[in-house]
Parts: structure tokens; sequence; C-alpha cells
């Protein structure tokens, strides 16, 4: 058999009687790599590897009736293919060889890079200038594509010893990176839709150590820091690098709606509050007031925005996106009632469709949050909204109380979530909700991020079940049902265009 075989098959045919057998010899060095096929059709034969003397080494191929193939590394020189054949009529058997691959052809574990940059650095490119140019460019990098509308994003870190996390990013996870050979260059590269957006930050050197699975994926938050490449940060004006986060903006994200504008605006105003209630915990609020506000208007849009606190800081200026689209004349009055949540411990209680805290807040917050605002909205006024736990908790709210809350913006909705012992037969808990009872008269705007998908098998996502509760909401015939998806994902860079984008749908002009 010649190694060298081209675009030429090389095989032989013979006659093999029953019960014998037949020997095809192999010209190969050991190490080579044969790939092949027996040709026996509808008569058993089995193959075997045998040394030069004829001893048996491996068995290929048991009881072949077609056209077996069989993968096999040559050991040594002068070792044979033998067929047997296990018939009782006398028959011709082929060998065919599809593939040799000499040793010297071998190269051992290929490594691909998405980045022709990267690939570029592999062959010996100069790392400090290629650090200096990402100083000068900022990261991550980003490449084209040959694909349209996608682009080849490449997250860098420079100098970690032992590991590398992606904290956020376009993935499901956060992921590890990749060291460049023995170089200072740790690297990730995704390709992605060129309107994406998110934030992200770095974990170098993660403590890994003998501990459960959560405590290793934790750990990444004692280096989780920003990017010092990346020239737009989140939270600016924090102490430290480990404060603050990172933000990418893809060339053809689309416009988020008063997150810029033109010129000087006026300021709506921020009032803090308590909320009470008869054996529930009291509840801090800020109310928000727009520039030049008149509560005898009767358009005006009462908003309640769960997470309250986060909505008011750099990643999320609700305030400030407000202020310019009611200035612009893009939206009439809106005044929100930012709800905190108290604790991470008080929220998973109070936003998983909680029946008492949605009860209080519709029948004894709401008329305190009315009266301070000096407002008397109808239903169709009313708006709730919140991302995650708030999503969700916005999308129950409207279900339980349709006659006072008549719109909802859910933003990321955790529709995973279901109460212990819910026996759903894979249909969400919210879906089985609005499945068994749909107030009609509601209008519901709701978004998730293509990168808000699972991350252990087998278990459903944001991504998914936003996707199934819209379907149930739109065979329901609910009046008013808007679906968006972002290239992002659960992230606050995001729900800030989002939220008002779905306000601009339920209230602008």
């Amino acid at each position: 058999m010649c190694e060298d075989l081209g675009s030429d098959l090389s095989q032989q045919t013979t006659w093999v009687a029953p019960g014998e057998t037949a020997s095809f010899e192999v010209d190969a060095t050991p190490g080579t790599y044969v790939r092949g096929r027996l040709h026996s059709l509808g008569h058993p034969f089995d193959l075997s590897l045998t040394d030069k003397t004829g001893m048996h080494v491996r068995r290929l191929l048991d009881d072949n009736t077609g056209a077996g193939q069989f993968h096999v590394v040559i050991g040594e020189q002068g070792q044979q293919f033998r067929a047997l054949n296990d018939g009782d009529v006398g028959v011709e058997v082929t060998l065919e060889i599809e593939r040799i691959v000499t040793p010297d052809e071998q190269i051992g574990k290929t490594t691909a890079y998405l980045s022709p940059a990267i690939a570029a650095l592999a062959e010996g490119g100069d790392t400090d200038a290629f650090w200096a140019e990402r100083a000068v460019q900022g990261t991550p990098m980003v490449e084209p594509s040959t694909q349209d509308g996608q682009i080849i994003t490449t997250f860098l870190w420079r100098g970690a010893e032992k590991n590398v996390r992606l904290w956020g990013g376009p993935a499901a996870d956060h992921m590890w990176m990749d060291r460049l050979g023995d170089t200072d260059v740790w690297y990730i590269s995704f390709k992605m839709p060129d309107s994406g957006r998110l934030s992200y930050g770095f974990s170098p050197d993660v403590p890994q150590f003998d501990g459960s699975m959560r405590e290793n994926r934790v750990a990444l938050l004692a280096t989780l820091q920003a990017d010092p490449l990346n020239k737009t940060p989140v939270y600016s004006d924090a102490p430290d690098q480990w404060a603050q986060r990172s933000f990418f903006e893809a060339p053809n994200a689309p416009v988020q709606p008063g997150m810029v504008g033109q010129g000087d605006i006026a300021e709506g105003t921020i009032e803090p509050g308590l909320l009470r209630a008869v054996a529930f915990s009291d509840r801090r609020v800020d109310y928000y007031r727009p520039a030049d506000f008149d509560p005898s208007d009767p358009s005006t849009v009462l908003l309640v925005m769960f997470d309250g606190p986060a909505y008011q800081t750099e990643r999320a200026p609700i305030p400030k996106i407000l202020d310019r689209l009611i200035a612009d004349g893009r939206l009439p009055q809106v005044v929100v009632a930012f709800i905190d949540p108290v604790d991470a411990d008080q929220r998973g209680v109070d936003l998983t469709c909680n029946p008492e805290f949605l009860d209080v807040l519709a029948n004894d917050w709401l008329p305190q949050i009315e009266s301070t605002l000096e407002i008397a909205p109808t239903a169709a006024q009313r708006v709730v909204s919140g991302s995650s736990y708030g999503g969700l908790a916005s999308a129950c709210l409207v279900h339980r109380h349709s006659r006072t809350f008549g719109n909802a913006v859910v933003l990321s909705g955790s529709f995973w979530w279901a109460p212990q012992g819910y026996e759903g037969q894979g249909t969400p808990y919210v879906s089985s909700l609005w499945m068994d009872d749909a107030p009609k008269d509601v209008r519901i705007w709701m978004s998730a991020g293509i990168y808000e998908i699972s991350r252990l098998p087998g278990s459903v996502s944001i991504f998914e079940t936003t996707r199934h509760l819209r379907d149930v909401l739109t065979l329901q015939g609910i009046n008013d049902v808007t679906y968006r998806e972002f290239v992002g994902g659960h992230d606050y860079l995001v729900w800030r265009g989002a939220l008002a984008e779905g306000l601009l749908h339920l209230f602008g002009d």
C-alpha cells in the first residue's frame, strides 16, 4: 500500500473460501494512522490486525456484512490486516484504505484561533507591540467576521499567573480564558452579532481550592475588577478598579432612548419616603417627579419600579432618561415610585410571585404612593416594571391585580422560577397562571437577552421561558403583547434601554 495516496483510494480485492483468511500487507512505518473499510456485503467477515508472524494484535471489525469502517495506528513494521470469512460460501472481499497519515504529517493537538490578531501573535508576533496597540485602541478587541452582521470580539487580560475568568460577556456563563503559549496574553474570542451591548469584568488568578463547585465558582468575586484597557468604565467614579466594571457596545448596538440628548434639560426631583402596611415590614421608596410637574395633568403615568436604588445609578439612570424623554415630548408626565428591595433575602421572598407582597403593594402601598404624588391615575395609566425577579413580580402583579395595574414592562423575568411543590409537567409556573386565567385588558411589553440561556444542561432559562410566556399571552388574546430580544445578557446596561422602549411603546406618541 502506498502511504501517499493523493486523491486515489488504495484497495485490494481477493476471493476467500469459507472459514479461510486473507492477509493484506501494510507498507507503513510505525505510528502511521490508517482509516479504511472492509467491503463484504451480505457475507460476515472479521477483520484483525496481526504482527508480521501472523499473531493477533487487535480486532478491528466483528461480523462485518457491509462496508464497516475502521481506524488504527500501526504499531510496528510488517503488521498486516487479516480478514476471516465467517460465512459458509466463498466470496470476494475488498479492503479499501481511505486515509493514511504518516507520523511526520501528524501535528498533534491543533489550536484554532477565531481572532486573526491572536493567530498572528501565536505565529511569533511582538506581544509588547500588541499591548501598546491595545492601550491606544482600547479593549475588547473587535475584528470583522466573514459573516454579515457578525463581529469577532476578543477579551484580553495581561499577566496573570494561574488563570483568568471573564465575568459577563457574550456567553451564558463566566468563561475561563486561555493563555497564549508562555506569553503574558490571556484571551477569549467570540463571534457575536454586531448589535450587542454588555458589561463585563475580569477575575485574574481566581482562588481554586478543595471545596464545592459553587465555592470555587463564587471565588471569582474575590478578584473581580474592571478591564484596565477599556475606555468606558461602568461606575467611573468608583473608588477603585474592583468596584468598577467595563462597558462594551458593538458598532451597531441599537440606540437607547433617552440615554443622550441635545442641550441642557431641566432635571426632575427625587424625594425619599416610607411605605407602611399593617403586619408587613415598612419599605423605603424614592419618588421621582419630572421638572415642572403638574399633578392635575390627566395624562400623567405612574411607574412602580422594583429594585429602585439600582435604577438610579450610572448604569441605569432612569430619572435622567425620563427627564430627556419627557422634555423631548416623547413621553407624557411620568412619575416613579422606586421601591427598595431591602436586601437579597427579602427580595427573594417578595418578588417571587408572593401574593401577600402583591396584595400589600396594590391595596396598601399604592394609595400612599398616589396620595404623596397627588395623582389619581386609572389602571391604564399605571405600569409596573422590574428585572429578573422584578420582571417575574411585574407579570404576577398584572395578572393578580389587572384592574389596578393595566400595564407591565417585564425585563428578563425569572420565569424559570416555580413555587415549591409545583408540578407543571414542563410548563413554566407563570405561563400556567395565564393559561388558567388571562385578564385580557392589559398591555405587556417584555424582553430577554440572547445570552440569558441556562449554563446547566436540562434546566430552563430566562430566554426560553420568556418566549414561552409571550406565546401563551398571544394565544390567550391579551390586548397588547410585545416581545423584544436584545444581544446582551442579564444586565442593567440592557435593561435601561429596554425600559425606555417599553414605556415609549405603551405611552409614547
